[in-house]
């Protein structure tokens, strides 16, 4: 009855809310391809491991199947109806394990209760991820350590090889859980800590066994058992080391008090500390998120709850130092062990106060203590309840208005717009417009694009959206899909990227329909996806000089393989100013396919406005070498002296043909004049472009 009662409350959740998480639809994507037969990636013909969890592609890819891959809205319905059946089932599980400690009373119906009705619980085992399942195997693992049933070792081996399927990261909490089993020992019938280590090593290699097939397919397939997801988020980080751990460590509780909204998320809805959630709410969380970390230091507390405790610990530990943002996804599991914690509280408590003591109160205190309690316990199911009710509202509005009402629109428009299905897409939604579309996708941070994470690894592009300007210029997509402040910042890095090299043919907006509701909780969701701008890609012909250029590319400074000048390192300025100030030397790998190089260069008026105090002059050059060190034949020369030629104050222009090779280095180079004196030689180039001849590119 308890199964049915929280897979029907799964299910209302679902109709209600109609709720599809983006990211469903990324791995859909890929799963739909497997399906009809064009292999297991997101892009057909490119083998790239665009998702984490293998169970998570694989159930949908059965789903599309089971419908003769006809109605992608049924097979999300079939994925919804399994995972369920494993929400319920973690349900039941975890009602089991407290009910063992505690008996069948307060704590064992507050467990259900809370996991039955928490938002991200409900939500992400209902809307295409597979949370699900992560919920029913880490319970499956938490009751073979507490409960240390027959063949432990059996058990513990097949629920870490189901986390490993569902999602590989969950090696942190089998290690949190194998570790705090062994400081928390001995547990019921486990053997003290020598017998939990011996049905430990049996489980890891069952467990190892299970998922070695899909590691070497993987490898196989993909030629790295490693999901590309995790190589694109790893970017993010500086590698592991054990001294940066031991520093991470270190800072952890300072880290927990600056990021609280990572702990305060852990009962809220998605993205509820910055969307406009109730202060009240959000602060209330954190403390007693708080306080569930910290139990697991407190003598007295029953092992179980300090198992539950420390395993949450972990988690959060993992979440603030390698994931460094509330992803929502992700919090699940740190809620469960939570909510284990709360549940053991309240159990100890209502059985210290149920049973005469000695040292306790007495009488009508007692009765008064024990009501204390229960009030405590129900306080937490209404909290819970009424956050819930909130956010079921809140998704329902963002699936028709947002979900379903624009981010699906813009990826129907871009698949009737494009021109062919090889027209590319830089963004950073990947899901309902990259799945709609079915375009090739130039995603942030790149989880299916490895031309992506490859810019990214070459210029560190890290600062979302601030480096954006970096990833257009190199990858030159045909469209972009941009919210407001991501176009915003890339006008304020490259100015002209989005008036001179793409063109604004589309605003996607529904944030009046959004405003105009009267009530919804955490509107700041729901707006941050309310606007979006769609540019094309100009082929801009230029008559004047008889070239036909077919496609332009921007350099900017990260670009340069050699880059020196006086003050430093040349950068890019606000004005869109290659600030390189003589003497400096920049070099360039001349890509395949480029016909002629233009750009802009000068020197800044500072410098030459006061006779006294001015430059004298400096020598401009572009050179062509087949390598670095080989000679150099030189393709463009100019002097400046603004100070006594008025013809050289201001923007001066170039454009040069280069030679027909295929490879080799371009040289930007510029001297101090005649005299060498490099005082005052404030220069700087500006708005180089790579131009390839119309058709010449692929």
């Amino acid at each position: 009855m308890l199964f049915i009662a929280v897979f029907v409350f799964g299910l209302c959740w679902a109709l209600y809310t109609q709720h599809a998480w983006e990211d469903y639809y990324i791995t859909y994507r890929a799963a739909k391809n497997l399906a009809t037969g064009h292999g297991l990636t997101f892009t057909v013909g490119e083998r790239v491991h665009s998702f984490t969890s293998p169970l998570g592609v694989l159930l949908p890819a059965l789903s599309s199947l089971l419908t003769g891959n006809s109605s992608d809205d049924a097979a999300l319905w079939i994925f919804r109806l399994l995972s369920l059946s494993a929400y319920a089932g973690a349900g039941i599980i975890l009602w089991s394990v407290v009910r063992r400690l505690y008996g069948p009373g307060l704590a064992a119906g507050l467990m259900i209760a809370l996991f039955a009705i928490d938002t991200k619980i409900v939500d992400y085992s209902t809307n295409g991820q597979e949370t699900g399942f992560l919920l029913l195997f880490l319970s499956w693992a938490l009751y073979a350590i507490i409960a240390s049933p027959a063949r432990q070792s059996l058990h513990l081996g097949l629920a870490w090889a189901g986390l490993m399927w569902t999602r590989p990261d969950s090696c942190v909490y089998i290690a949190a859980l194998g570790v705090g089993a062994w400081m928390f020992a001995p547990f019921e019938g486990a053997g003290g800590r020598i017998g939990f280590l011996k049905n430990a090593l049996l489980a890891a290699i069952i467990a190892a066994l299970l998922y070695l097939p899909w590691v070497c397919w993987a490898w196989n397939y993909y030629g790295t058992p490693v999901p590309h997801t995790v190589t694109a988020k790893g970017l993010f980080h500086d590698p592991v080391t054990m001294s940066g751990m031991l520093k991470a460590a270190w800072d952890f509780p300072k880290a927990i008090t600056l990021r609280a909204d990572m702990l305060a998320t852990t009962y809220m809805p998605p993205y509820s500390a910055n969307t406009g959630w109730p202060v009240l709410f959000i602060k209330s969380t954190y403390w007693i998120a708080l306080i569930c970390m910290a139990v697991w230091v407190v003598p007295g507390i029953r092992r179980a709850t300090r198992l539950a405790s420390f395993v949450f610990c972990a988690g959060e530990f993992y979440l603030t130092t390698f994931v460094g943002f509330p992803v929502p996804w992700y919090i699940p599991a740190c809620t469960l062990f939570s909510l284990v914690v709360i549940c053991g509280l309240i159990g100890q408590a209502s059985e210290h106060f149920r049973a005469p003591s000695q040292s306790g109160p007495a009488g009508p205190g007692r009765r008064i203590l024990r009501l204390a309690v229960g009030a405590m316990a129900l306080f937490f199911v209404a909290g819970s309840l009424a956050i819930t009710l909130l956010a079921a509202h809140q998704l329902r509005l963002q699936q028709r208005i947002i979900e379903r009402g624009e981010r699906e629109v813009i990826g129907l428009w871009l698949r009737d717009h494009a021109e062919s299905p090889r027209d590319s897409v830089f963004l950073e939604p990947l899901g309902y417009i990259g799945f709609y579309s079915q375009l090739k996708m130039l995603d942030y941070p790149g989880l299916c694009a490895p031309e992506v994470v490859a810019v990214r690894k070459r210029f560190d592009a890290r600062n979302y959206p601030d480096c954006w300007s970096v990833l257009i210029t190199e990858l030159a997509p045909t469209w972009l899909v941009l919210r407001d402040y991501e176009a915003d910042a890339i006008r304020h890095q490259r100015p002209e990227l989005l008036s001179e090299f793409y063109a604004l043919v589309k605003i996607f907006d529904v944030k009046p329909q959004v405003n105009a509701i009267p009530f919804i909780m955490g509107r700041g969701y729901l707006l941050n996806d309310a606007y979006f701008e769609v540019y094309h890609r100009k082929n801009l012909p230029k008559q004047a000089s008889g070239k036909l250029v077919g496609e332009m590319k921007l350099i900017s400074a990260p670009m340069f393989e050699v880059n020196k000048s006086w003050s430093g390192r040349a950068y890019d300025d606000s004005d869109s100013h290659l600030v390189a100030n003589a003497p400096s030397e920049l070099i360039i790998r001349k890509p395949r396919g480029v016909k002629w190089i233009s750009g802009r260069f000068g020197i800044f008026p500072g410098a030459y406005e006061h006779p006294r105090d001015a430059t004298d002059g400096a020598d401009f050059y572009v050179y062509m070498s087949a390598t670095a060190a080989s000679g150099r034949h030189e393709l463009f020369h100019r002097f400046l002296n603004p100070r006594d030629v008025a013809g050289d104050r201001g923007l001066q222009t170039f454009s040069v043909e280069l030679p027909v090779s295929a490879t080799g280095m371009i040289e930007f180079v510029i001297t101090p004049g005649p005299k060498g004196n490099d005082a005052y030689d404030w220069t700087y180039w500006s708005n180089l472009l790579f131009e390839y001849p119309r058709q010449a590119r692929p």
